[in-house]
């Protein structure tokens, strides 16, 4: 991608779902339009959100978040529900929920995410999930720090 400001998959487990997203290890995707991105930005200084949105925040697709004040209201509702969602910005087809790993200064090291393609949606069940994932990002924070 040769942009500075991405995520980075380090590691995966893959469905058995005949039907599934698929990202390679080593792939690299925008911050502002995923959900481990914005989970992890939800995390950052201001002034580093706004080096990240003086980047361009480049459109993905019809749903890509590519307003700066957009961005930042959406990091605040990230924030409060402590997930991030992801219905189609990036990857058409694609949808994922993330929860941000912290450190013990609550620095973000990395994101959890779970993702699916957008026919196996289900909108209803998006804040039950949300928080799994949430709390498992928040197991393995627990666990590095303990």
């Amino acid at each position: 991608m040769g942009d500075v400001h991405c995520m980075v998959v380090v590691d995966r487990l893959d469905s058995s779902h005949a039907v599934r997203t698929f990202h390679q290890i080593g792939d690299t995707s925008p911050l502002h339009a995923t959900s481990v991105g914005r989970a992890v930005l939800t995390h950052l200084s201001r002034a580093e959100v706004d080096e990240v949105v003086a980047g361009g925040l480049k459109r993905f697709g019809d749903t890509t978040i590519t307003d700066p004040d957009a961005l930042r209201a959406d990091l605040a509702e990230v924030r409060w529900h402590g997930y991030a969602l992801n219905i189609n910005q990036y990857r058409p087809g694609v949808c994922a929920v993330a929860a941000p790993i912290l450190d013990e200064d609550g620095t973000p090291l990395a994101a959890l995410a779970v993702s699916l393609p957008d026919s196996r949606l289900d909108t209803g069940r998006l804040p039950e999930l949300g928080r799994q994932v949430a709390a498992a990002a928040q197991e393995i924070t627990s666990r590095r720090l303990g």
